[in-house]
């Protein structure tokens, strides 16, 4: 099936969920299935925005193709459809359509559906209380879990305008904006969580993963310490010291920092691959080798595990078995690069070394 093809079945299946959600026979349902779900009057599913799209969409449409039989049959074909994925924008000719907003409108819907139920229970309390901050955080935790990270923040936001004081609303808004990639606004509101609870441990640990993300490294150790001094038995902030101390270049500080994380809980599946990616950059094969073998023990399907031990086994000079390694990696997550990457390596070794042989 051609994009022109796909892009026209995909245009029918968005016409029905707008017929669904915006049903001129029953608009009091309708709206209230929209606020169950989230959808905004104003989103790109609603039928006055389809309408817009499809104005343009048909323009786009009569852009004459490349003639087809010669010129002097003068038959003419579609022009042709392409899509830039970079920039979310469909294609035809010179003209251009900004398509992605419409792609994530369809995603945001049906990975709310899952919780449906859950976000009409929460709707059904908000009807009869717009302020019940449970309700609100509670359709936070949804959204979040549906991956609508702005919507999330949004019931976050009024939550925190009914208990400005509550450390695990601060601590959920910032774990939201971290994955939103606003790193500065995430660090602001775990700093309102620590200042509100001091002894809120995870919200420290969030913290150091932001600084850390932000280059501020020494912040980030510190913070590390802070939370270490508190409960020395915190498996989680041993193993971000030691992704602090490694990218600070002191790895066999990092070292030790992995060992304490995974003295406290040996199947740490993080704190394995990470003693595993820094004992390889040490040279230490052997040890390398066996870390990542505990780690599969505790994550069987990670790619980045598999890739990692057949990288290992190559530098072992163990050829056939690190191509087996890599092609598992490819098998849990095709077109996976660094097990591309290590695997052409591998496949370079093994050629240099049959071409040693021959001579």
């Amino acid at each position: 099936m051609d994009l022109h093809s796909s892009f026209k079945d995909f245009w029918t299946e968005c016409s029905r969920v707008s017929a669904i959600l915006w049903c001129k026979s029953d608009k009091k349902y309708r709206q209230r299935l929209r606020s169950v779900l989230s959808i905004a009057d104003n989103s790109l599913l609603s039928p006055r925005l389809m309408s817009i799209t499809e104005t343009e969409l048909k323009k786009m449409e009569n852009l004459p193709g490349e003639s087809q039989g010669g010129e002097s049959q003068g038959i003419q074909k579609a022009a042709p459809f392409s899509y830039d994925p970079a920039q979310g924008v469909l294609k035809i000719q010179d003209k251009r359509l900004e398509i992605l907003p419409l792609f994530m409108a369809v995603r945001d819907l049906y990975s709310s559906l899952p919780f449906f139920d859950e976000l009409k229970s929460c709707t059904e309390m908000l009807e009869k209380d717009p302020r019940n901050a449970t309700a609100l955080f509670q359709k936070s935790l949804l959204l979040y879990k549906a991956g609508r990270f702005e919507n999330s923040l949004k019931f976050i936001e009024q939550v925190l305008e009914i208990v400005p004081d509550d450390f695990r609303v601060w601590y959920n808004k910032g774990v939201i904006l971290s994955d939103m990639v606003l790193l500065k606004e995430a660090l602001d509101a775990y700093d309102r969580a620590i200042e509100l609870e001091p002894s809120f441990e995870i919200v420290w640990d969030n913290k150091g993963v932001v600084l850390a993300g932000l280059g501020r490294l020494e912040e980030a150790l510190e913070t590390y310490e802070k939370v270490l001094l508190r409960d020395p038995k915190y498996a989680e902030a041993w193993a971000g010291k030691g992704s602090v101390l490694s990218a600070l270049d002191r790895k066999e500080e990092a070292l030790e920092a992995y060992s304490s994380a995974l003295k406290i809980r040996p199947d740490y599946p993080e704190a394995l691959k990470a003693a595993g990616n820094l004992l390889f950059k040490l040279g230490r094969y052997e040890k390398a080798l066996s870390t990542y073998d505990m780690a599969l023990q505790a994550s069987p399907e990670d790619p980045q595990l598999w890739a990692g031990r057949g990288l290992v086994l190559s530098e072992l000079n163990k050829q056939e078995e690190a191509l087996q390694n890599c092609n598992r990696a490819l098998e849990l997550k095709p077109g996976f690069n660094p097990a591309l990457e290590i695997k052409v390596e591998i496949l370079s070794r093994i050629s240099r070394q049959k071409a040693e042989k021959s001579r």
